[in-house]
């Protein structure tokens, strides 16, 4: 399939099939006037890529998992090795901003309670003038 078909099947655009091309993502084939011509294989790699960032792992981890696979250096337990992986970075990124939500809630209230404070004390001044 040329770029078209795989931009239309894929969902990706032109602009970016030509970029993971560029990094090593994907390798479409050459024809002998240049055009490139993309396989069933790219298909499925695109949506490994397109599954794999839904799932927070960047184009640079992407391409190593790609690149293992295609070599078959990885197998099932390895791809379970790199999911805990990706679940503990995860759960610990939760936990960052857990606290950085506590945090802003506290100033929040903080602040609520100074500008009540201070609505009070306008309103008590007004009064007794």
């Amino acid at each position: 399939m040329k770029i078209g078909e795989l931009e239309a099947r894929s969902g990706a655009s032109r602009h970016t099939l030509r970029y993971y091309e560029q990094i090593g993502l994907i390798s479409p084939l050459r024809q002998t006037n240049n055009y490139r011509v993309y396989t069933v294989q790219t298909l499925q790699d695109l949506d490994f890529i397109q599954r794999a960032q839904s799932m927070g792992f960047s184009l640079g981890e992407i391409g190593e998992i790609l690149d293992a696979q295609r070599n078959k250096l990885i197998d099932c337990a390895d791809g379970a090795k790199l999911i805990e992986k990706k679940m503990s970075e995860i759960k610990q990124k939760i936990a960052n901003l857990q606290s950085i939500y506590r945090y802003l809630d506290e100033e929040r209230a903080t602040l609520e309670a100074s500008a009540a404070k201070q609505l009070a004390l306008e309103q008590q001044r007004n009064a007794s003038t």
